[in-house]
């Protein structure tokens, strides 16, 4: 009966301390370099030519954007008009990214999200320089999707189940507009009336680029759990159970010396 409530009161402190491993955290996106998780802009004219690095400003409380600070045509957004733009964000540790959050967004708002699986020695940041937005998914990044419309309202990614519940990476990619392998960035469009006849009725339309734009404000993601628990430092609540066992092993020796 002992050994049993012992092997409870343990049981009890291993799961804790898998749970506390396996919460979800929140960062909070700037342009600063010291910031978890550290935020890089990337940006090409087109899906053929070539990705080159570029600023990142940062609007307390509305979040980061890429490719300048200018406000002429929404350039201080993470967009896709007059090129395509991506927010590289890199973590200390492995991450499985699960949502996302815009704090400010202008016309259309879709994204698409990537993770750094690898391909040889190459790293994150050699994949995209001098790399193609049509060449990504072949050197290096996996598409783990395009998300319509997120707004301001945090967007769930999906990662929790399903094929991408163990995807964990130091490098994740979010870009301005849909994606698709072997093509790049891909554009909504919406019909624009171009000519009018004598009474006034369209007869002539076009279909437009419905540009995307947006500032990143957060994101969420469960740091990957380590494979041992070998060498590594209880947390806060494990200790406080810990301690809580230790206290019921102490009061199970007292009453067997009363008895």
């Amino acid at each position: 009966m002992k050994k049993n409530v012992l092997r409870s009161i343990l049981a009890a402190v291993l799961c804790a301390g898998s749970l506390s491993a396996m919460a979800a955290t929140n960062w909070t996106l700037t342009n600063s370099a010291a910031n978890e998780p550290e935020v890089t802009g990337w940006k090409a004219t087109s899906n053929a030519s070539d990705i080159y690095k570029t600023s990142v400003g940062y609007w307390s409380g509305s979040g980061i954007g890429v490719g300048g600070e200018s406000s002429s045509d929404n350039q201080h957004a993470l967009d896709n008009k007059d090129g395509y733009e991506l927010a590289l964000l890199s973590f200390d540790s492995a991450v499985r990214l699960e949502s996302v959050r815009a704090g400010w967004t202008y016309n259309d708002t879709d994204i698409f999200v990537m993770a750094f699986t690898g391909l040889g020695s190459m790293t994150a940041v050699q994949s995209l320089d001098g790399g193609t937005f049509s060449n990504l998914t072949s050197r290096g990044w996996t598409l783990i999707g395009n998300y319509a419309d997120i707004g301001t309202s945090t967007r769930n990614l999906g990662t929790t189940s399903g094929a991408f519940e163990n995807t964990y990476s130091s490098f994740w990619l979010i870009g301005a507009g849909g994606f698709a392998s072997g093509v790049g960035v891909t554009n909504d469009t919406t019909s624009t009336c171009t000519g009018y006849d004598r009474r006034g009725k369209c007869n002539a339309w076009v279909d437009q680029p419905k540009y995307d734009y947006l500032k990143l404000a957060n994101v969420t993601g469960t740091v990957k759990p380590p494979s041992s628990s070998v060498g590594t430092v209880p947390e806060p609540g494990s200790l406080a159970l810990a301690g809580i066992a230790l206290l019921g092993m102490v009061g199970l020796r007292r009453r067997e010396r009363a008895h």
